[in-house]
Protein backbone atom coordinates (compact mmCIF):
# COMPACT_ATOMS: atom_id res chain seq x y z
CA UNK A 1 0.00 0.00 0.00
CA UNK A 2 1.48 3.48 -1.03
CA UNK A 3 -0.16 6.62 0.88
CA UNK A 4 -0.01 9.33 -1.28
CA UNK A 5 -0.03 13.03 -0.43
CA UNK A 6 -1.74 15.53 -3.00
CA UNK A 7 -2.20 19.18 -4.22
CA UNK A 8 -5.24 19.62 -6.89
CA UNK A 9 -5.49 21.82 -9.17
CA UNK A 10 -2.34 23.03 -8.51
CA UNK A 11 1.04 24.24 -11.07
CA UNK A 12 4.36 23.24 -10.84
CA UNK A 13 6.59 25.43 -8.19
CA UNK A 14 9.38 27.45 -10.11
CA UNK A 15 12.60 25.68 -8.66
CA UNK A 16 14.11 26.95 -5.30
CA UNK A 17 11.01 28.87 -4.93
CA UNK A 18 10.27 26.99 -1.69
CA UNK A 19 13.26 26.10 -0.26
CA UNK A 20 12.09 25.25 3.57
CA UNK A 21 9.93 22.66 1.81
CA UNK A 22 10.89 18.83 2.31
CA UNK A 23 9.72 15.43 1.67
CA UNK A 24 9.31 13.03 3.99
CA UNK A 25 9.65 9.12 2.67
CA UNK A 26 8.56 7.17 5.74
CA UNK A 27 8.12 3.36 5.70
CA UNK A 28 6.84 0.43 7.85
CA UNK A 29 9.79 -2.35 6.44
CA UNK A 30 11.56 -1.18 3.24
CA UNK A 31 8.08 -1.85 1.00
CA UNK A 32 4.87 -0.15 2.82
CA UNK A 33 5.64 3.54 2.20
CA UNK A 34 3.84 6.86 2.62
CA UNK A 35 5.13 10.52 1.77
CA UNK A 36 4.73 13.23 4.11
CA UNK A 37 5.60 16.80 3.49
CA UNK A 38 7.22 18.72 6.03
CA UNK A 39 9.55 22.22 6.31
CA UNK A 40 12.97 23.42 7.61
CA UNK A 41 13.22 24.45 11.45
CA UNK A 42 16.86 24.98 11.64
CA UNK A 43 20.11 22.93 10.51
CA UNK A 44 18.59 19.92 12.71
CA UNK A 45 14.90 19.77 13.13
CA UNK A 46 12.06 19.88 10.66
CA UNK A 47 8.10 20.63 11.32
CA UNK A 48 5.56 18.08 9.76
CA UNK A 49 2.34 16.60 11.07
CA UNK A 50 2.35 13.50 13.81
CA UNK A 51 -0.49 11.81 11.96
CA UNK A 52 2.62 10.91 9.79
CA UNK A 53 4.11 9.13 12.30
CA UNK A 54 0.33 7.65 13.93
CA UNK A 55 0.86 4.64 11.77
CA UNK A 56 0.35 0.66 11.55
CA UNK A 57 2.59 -0.92 11.34
CA UNK A 58 4.82 1.39 13.19
CA UNK A 59 7.13 3.78 11.01
CA UNK A 60 11.14 2.27 11.16
CA UNK A 61 12.93 5.09 11.38
CA UNK A 62 16.14 3.96 10.34
CA UNK A 63 15.03 3.08 7.28
CA UNK A 64 12.77 6.33 6.77
CA UNK A 65 14.51 9.45 5.07
CA UNK A 66 13.87 13.23 4.49
CA UNK A 67 14.70 14.77 1.31
CA UNK A 68 15.97 18.35 1.06
CA UNK A 69 16.78 20.58 -1.96
CA UNK A 70 13.83 18.53 -4.00
CA UNK A 71 12.15 19.65 -6.73
CA UNK A 72 12.07 16.41 -9.33
CA UNK A 73 11.50 13.60 -6.86
CA UNK A 74 13.08 11.62 -10.29
CA UNK A 75 15.97 13.64 -10.39
CA UNK A 76 18.54 12.90 -7.77
CA UNK A 77 19.44 16.12 -6.91
CA UNK A 78 18.18 16.23 -3.33
CA UNK A 79 19.87 15.42 -0.27
CA UNK A 80 18.36 12.20 1.94
CA UNK A 81 18.94 12.76 5.09
CA UNK A 82 18.35 10.55 7.94
CA UNK A 83 16.18 10.71 11.08
CA UNK A 84 17.66 10.51 14.40
CA UNK A 85 14.61 10.74 16.50
CA UNK A 86 10.86 12.20 16.28
CA UNK A 87 9.20 14.24 18.76
CA UNK A 88 5.30 14.18 18.48
CA UNK A 89 3.30 16.95 20.46
CA UNK A 90 2.36 15.18 23.55
CA UNK A 91 -1.34 16.32 23.55
CA UNK A 92 -1.92 14.83 20.10
CA UNK A 93 -4.74 12.38 19.53
CA UNK A 94 -6.58 10.62 16.79
CA UNK A 95 -10.16 11.25 17.22
CA UNK A 96 -12.27 9.04 14.38
CA UNK A 97 -11.45 10.85 10.92
CA UNK A 98 -9.89 14.13 12.62
CA UNK A 99 -6.68 14.83 14.66
CA UNK A 100 -6.25 17.34 17.66
CA UNK A 101 -2.32 19.39 18.23
CA UNK A 102 -1.45 17.41 14.64
CA UNK A 103 2.05 18.48 14.70
CA UNK A 104 5.47 16.76 15.60
CA UNK A 105 9.28 17.35 14.99
CA UNK A 106 11.67 15.32 13.01
CA UNK A 107 15.42 15.36 14.36
CA UNK A 108 17.92 15.18 11.24
CA UNK A 109 20.56 12.72 11.93
CA UNK A 110 23.07 15.03 10.92
CA UNK A 111 22.81 18.64 10.57
CA UNK A 112 21.71 20.92 6.90
CA UNK A 113 23.87 22.84 4.78
CA UNK A 114 22.18 26.16 3.78
CA UNK A 115 22.05 27.09 -0.01
CA UNK A 116 19.95 28.49 -2.45
CA UNK A 117 17.69 25.20 -2.78
CA UNK A 118 17.66 24.39 1.19
CA UNK A 119 17.29 27.28 3.46
CA UNK A 120 14.92 27.83 6.67
CA UNK A 121 11.34 28.86 6.74
CA UNK A 122 9.79 31.54 8.94
CA UNK A 123 7.81 31.14 11.79
CA UNK A 124 5.14 33.18 12.70
CA UNK A 125 4.88 35.72 16.04
CA UNK A 126 1.72 34.52 18.44
CA UNK A 127 -0.11 37.83 17.84
CA UNK A 128 0.47 37.40 13.80
CA UNK A 129 -3.10 37.41 11.95
CA UNK A 130 -3.98 35.72 8.87
CA UNK A 131 -7.18 36.00 6.87
CA UNK A 132 -8.98 35.56 4.09
CA UNK A 133 -7.24 38.31 2.13
CA UNK A 134 -3.87 37.33 2.74
CA UNK A 135 -1.34 35.90 0.11
CA UNK A 136 -1.17 31.97 1.12
CA UNK A 137 0.60 29.12 -0.58
CA UNK A 138 0.37 25.23 0.02
CA UNK A 139 3.30 23.06 -1.90
CA UNK A 140 3.31 18.98 -2.14
CA UNK A 141 4.47 16.33 -3.81
CA UNK A 142 1.74 13.31 -4.80
CA UNK A 143 -1.95 12.62 -6.28
CA UNK A 144 -3.16 15.40 -8.76
CA UNK A 145 -6.83 14.35 -7.80
CA UNK A 146 -8.48 11.41 -6.25
CA UNK A 147 -6.22 7.92 -6.57
CA UNK A 148 -4.42 9.96 -9.15
CA UNK A 149 -0.79 10.39 -8.99
CA UNK A 150 1.74 13.25 -9.40
CA UNK A 151 3.10 12.03 -12.79
CA UNK A 152 6.87 11.89 -13.61
CA UNK A 153 9.10 13.46 -12.84
CA UNK A 154 7.04 14.25 -10.02
CA UNK A 155 7.43 17.98 -9.74
CA UNK A 156 6.45 20.15 -6.66
CA UNK A 157 3.18 21.60 -7.03
CA UNK A 158 2.33 25.01 -5.32
CA UNK A 159 -1.39 26.08 -4.74
CA UNK A 160 -2.39 29.54 -4.15
CA UNK A 161 -5.19 29.53 -1.70
CA UNK A 162 -7.53 31.26 0.93
CA UNK A 163 -7.95 30.94 4.45
CA UNK A 164 -11.79 30.50 5.63
CA UNK A 165 -13.05 32.22 8.65
CA UNK A 166 -13.13 30.08 11.72
CA UNK A 167 -17.28 30.35 11.53
CA UNK A 168 -17.65 29.22 8.66
CA UNK A 169 -15.13 26.47 8.66
CA UNK A 170 -16.97 24.98 12.35
CA UNK A 171 -20.11 24.44 10.36
CA UNK A 172 -18.21 22.23 7.81
CA UNK A 173 -16.20 20.57 10.41
CA UNK A 174 -17.84 21.24 13.96
CA UNK A 175 -14.66 19.77 15.93
CA UNK A 176 -12.53 22.04 14.76
CA UNK A 177 -10.89 24.06 17.53
CA UNK A 178 -9.08 27.67 18.02
CA UNK A 179 -5.85 25.90 16.98
CA UNK A 180 -6.64 24.78 13.60
CA UNK A 181 -7.33 26.81 10.50
CA UNK A 182 -8.98 26.12 7.13
CA UNK A 183 -8.01 27.21 3.78
CA UNK A 184 -9.17 26.04 0.09
CA UNK A 185 -12.79 25.02 -0.69
CA UNK A 186 -13.90 27.72 -2.25
CA UNK A 187 -12.92 26.36 -5.52
CA UNK A 188 -14.17 23.33 -6.93
CA UNK A 189 -10.87 21.15 -7.74
CA UNK A 190 -8.28 23.37 -5.87
CA UNK A 191 -7.31 21.79 -2.35
CA UNK A 192 -4.24 19.65 -0.51
CA UNK A 193 -6.10 16.35 -0.93
CA UNK A 194 -5.48 13.19 0.99
CA UNK A 195 -2.44 14.89 2.03
CA UNK A 196 0.07 16.23 2.13
CA UNK A 197 -0.21 15.99 5.27
CA UNK A 198 2.59 17.79 7.36
CA UNK A 199 3.19 20.14 4.41
CA UNK A 200 3.05 24.35 4.78
CA UNK A 201 0.47 26.65 4.39
CA UNK A 202 2.73 29.70 4.26
CA UNK A 203 1.53 33.37 3.89
CA UNK A 204 3.14 36.69 2.86
CA UNK A 205 4.20 39.19 5.86
CA UNK A 206 6.02 42.08 5.30
CA UNK A 207 9.02 40.39 5.14
CA UNK A 208 8.18 37.31 3.26
CA UNK A 209 6.41 33.84 3.80
CA UNK A 210 5.43 32.85 7.23
CA UNK A 211 4.51 29.34 7.69
CA UNK A 212 1.12 29.82 9.08
CA UNK A 213 -0.51 25.84 9.25
CA UNK A 214 0.63 22.31 8.76
CA UNK A 215 -1.47 20.48 6.56
CA UNK A 216 -3.07 17.93 8.73
CA UNK A 217 -6.80 16.40 7.30
CA UNK A 218 -9.20 17.00 4.59
CA UNK A 219 -13.14 16.22 3.58
CA UNK A 220 -13.72 12.52 4.08
CA UNK A 221 -15.69 12.47 1.42
CA UNK A 222 -12.55 13.41 -1.31
CA UNK A 223 -10.32 16.28 -2.14
CA UNK A 224 -10.73 19.37 -4.21
CA UNK A 225 -15.00 19.49 -3.23
CA UNK A 226 -16.51 22.74 -3.24
CA UNK A 227 -17.28 23.63 0.28
CA UNK A 228 -15.21 21.45 1.77
CA UNK A 229 -12.31 22.84 3.01
CA UNK A 230 -8.78 21.62 4.21
CA UNK A 231 -7.68 21.75 7.85
CA UNK A 232 -4.16 23.00 8.95
CA UNK A 233 -2.57 22.92 12.72
CA UNK A 234 -2.17 26.69 13.28
CA UNK A 235 1.29 26.64 13.98
CA UNK A 236 1.12 29.95 15.99
CA UNK A 237 -0.38 27.99 18.97
CA UNK A 238 2.29 25.82 19.07
CA UNK A 239 5.20 27.73 18.97
CA UNK A 240 6.34 27.28 22.47
CA UNK A 241 6.18 23.40 21.78
CA UNK A 242 8.21 24.35 18.84
CA UNK A 243 11.07 26.54 20.96
CA UNK A 244 10.80 23.97 23.71
CA UNK A 245 12.74 21.03 21.66
CA UNK A 246 14.44 22.98 18.64
CA UNK A 247 16.55 25.56 21.12
CA UNK A 248 17.48 22.72 23.42
CA UNK A 249 19.50 20.27 21.33
CA UNK A 250 19.81 17.19 23.03
CA UNK A 251 18.66 16.87 26.03
CA UNK A 252 15.03 17.78 25.34
CA UNK A 253 15.06 14.71 22.02
CA UNK A 254 13.45 12.00 22.67
CA UNK A 255 12.74 8.29 21.07
CA UNK A 256 9.43 7.62 20.14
Amino acid sequence: ARGRSSIVGGQDAPESRWPWMVYINITSDGINTWRCGGTILNTEWVLTAANCFDKYPAPNLQRSMVWVGSHNLQKKSARYMGIKNIMLDPTYRKIGSYYKNDIALVKLSKKLTFSKKVSQVTLPSTDDIFGSSSECWITGWGNIGNNAPLPDPETLQELKIPIIPHSECKARYPELTSDMLCAGGKDEGKDACKGDYGGPLVCRAAGGFVQVGIMSYGSPYGCGLKGHPGVYTQVSKHLRFINDYIHHGEEASAEV
